[in-house]
């Protein structure tokens, strides 16, 4: 039956417009090549170009792929198809392409958009596709459950792996400096890349093999010519790390606010700002200086009072030359003693061109 599963599988990816991809929990990269691609609909564009042969030998072994079915279509005639049980009928049909009908689907189905998910079982509406994708897992294709926590995985090896973690008290340390790791494989690579000064870190485009994530990132750059820019298709913003762009287009474009503040209605992106603005409720005051008895309820208010223990002083006058920890001092010293100037011109042609 797996076997049978696996020939519909393949011809599925061989003769529909259905876009296998791989993920990383809320990031798309491409099956084939590995690239990433934040919009879905850019992702669908460029796996067209390529040719779906290497899919068997990149699949692996008794894995379960993600497809997204956004497109399904006919690629051996013009037929527009939208439901994939629809396009096994008529491939096999129209096209005299076997379809096992009595094989079960191998393959995890999702209809990939910029925001709003929707699970194409039951319809449950998701933010983002690592919410979706668990649900996925837990709710529809639990095919492998640990019986210590419950948690459910799509594969045996998962599994296994994951039974590991819960052996008592198992602390993975380095034999060497002593370090202690989450997991044997950290461990192990600790050992390899730090003690054993191996080259581990693999090229994703190339057999070439790294010490660093630094190096690896400078020899994509110039032997495969990557951008090691970031920019966002949504608005001028760069960034020199693809987790740092994630971040921006989930918090400025997709407006993913998931921690909820149970006082009033404010959310915010991350637990921490949530965590700064409760003591707007509580009067906590959980930021505390470690140079003197001070404490603050916010981390920002907590980083410029460590300024005055660091003599930091990066608001200069312009006037005068003297210095100030804050904004709003410098502000208010220009207002008591150079009055005769304009306080928001000067300091919007002067002083941000000095920060």
């Amino acid at each position: 039956m797996d076997c049978m599963s696996e020939e519909n599988l393949l011809t599925i990816i061989q003769y529909s417009y259905v876009c296998p991809f791989k993920n990383r929990r809320n990031n798309y990269y491409c099956f084939y090549c590995k690239d990433y691609y934040p919009k879905p609909e850019d992702l669908r564009e460029h796996t067209v170009s390529h040719d779906t042969k290497p899919f068997q030998l990149l699949m692996g072994y008794k894995k379960m792929p993600k497809l997204d079915i956004t497109r399904i279509d006919c690629r051996l005639c013009p037929m527009k198809i939208e439901d994939l049980n629809v396009f096994k009928q008529h491939i096999d049909t129209v096209h005299g392409k076997k379809i096992y009908f009595e094989a079960p689907d191998k393959m995890l189905l999702f209809r990939l958009t910029w925001n709003d998910l929707v699970c194409v079982v039951c319809s449950d509406v998701f933010e983002d596709f690592n919410t979706l994708s668990t649900h996925m897992i837990d709710t529809h294709f639990s095919n492998f459950t640990c019986d210590i926590c419950g948690m459910c995985f799509l594969e045996k090896p998962r599994l296994d792996a994951h039974l590991k973690r819960h052996k008592d008290d198992e602390r993975h340390t380095c034999e060497i400096c002593g370090k202690v790791f989450k997991s044997n494989h950290y461990k192990d690579m600790h050992v390899d890349i730090v003690h054993k000064r191996k080259a581990i870190i693999r090229c994703p485009k190339c057999d070439e093999c790294f010490m660093s994530y630094a190096l690896k990132n400078k020899h994509l750059t110039e032997a495969h010519g990557q951008k090691r820019t970031y920019p966002c298709n949504l608005c001028d913003k760069v960034y020199n790390r693809q987790k740092t762009l994630t971040e921006h287009q989930r918090r400025n474009h997709q407006k993913v606010m998931k921690h909820q503040c149970e006082y009033c209605d404010q959310r915010f992106y991350l637990p921490s700002r949530l965590k700064e603005h409760m003591a707007t409720h509580t009067g906590e005051r959980n930021f505390r200086c470690e140079h003197c008895d001070k404490s603050y309820p916010r981390l920002k208010s907590l980083q410029y009072h460590i300024r005055t223990h660091t003599n930091d002083r990066r608001f200069r006058c312009h006037i005068c030359g003297q210095g100030f920890i804050q904004n709003p001092s410098l502000k208010a010293h220009i207002k008591s003693h150079h009055p005769e100037c304009d306080v928001d011109f000067f300091y919007d042609n002067n002083f941000r061109k000095l920060q």
